[in-house]
């Protein structure tokens, strides 16, 4: 095999995402068509699982727009394409994992860039599990009162 562009483009797992919805969806009409095309079984085993993993990730829940208004509200920092990406496909929900992220976090931003790039990214990329998160925060702050109710 013969790769002639190392790196021609870097995409989003919401693109990969939608091209393996497409790809299962023209092989479904190719087969109802003709029904003798058959597909090799490894390749729709890795379209399946791939296909159930980014599921459950945060671009199943993602539009373009809410792409589009995210590359909006981030280009005020100078981010690396790469660097925006893999924000755009993890989306951190904490200053700490901006820092795993972004190389050198430290050295070019300071801890207010951070916030307001975490408040972007949570008000561009709204999650599913966001609202899981915040029922089981205010289901932990409870139970702690009680515990200290009990205690006293």
């Amino acid at each position: 095999m013969l790769i002639k562009n190392v790196r021609s483009a870097l995409i989003s797992n919401y693109e990969v995402l939608k091209l393996l919805e497409e790809s299962q969806e023209a092989q479904k009409q190719v087969q109802a068509v003709d029904p003798s095309v058959e597909y090799p079984e490894h390749l729709r085993t890795v379209q399946f699982e791939l296909t159930e993993y980014l599921k459950g990730t945060p671009c199943s829940t993602q539009t373009p727009e809410q792409i589009a208004n995210f590359l909006q509200a981030l280009s005020k920092y100078e981010l690396t394409k790469a660097e925006k990406l893999q924000i755009l496909n993890w989306r951190p929900r904490s200053t700490v994992e901006i820092y795993l992220i972004i190389e050198e976090c430290e050295e070019r931003f300071s801890e207010e860039d951070l916030e307001e790039m975490l408040d972007s990214i949570i008000s561009t990329l709204p999650r599913d599990d966001d609202e899981e998160e915040e029922e089981e925060e205010e289901g932990v702050e409870v139970e702690d009162e009680e515990m200290m109710e009990a205690d006293e």
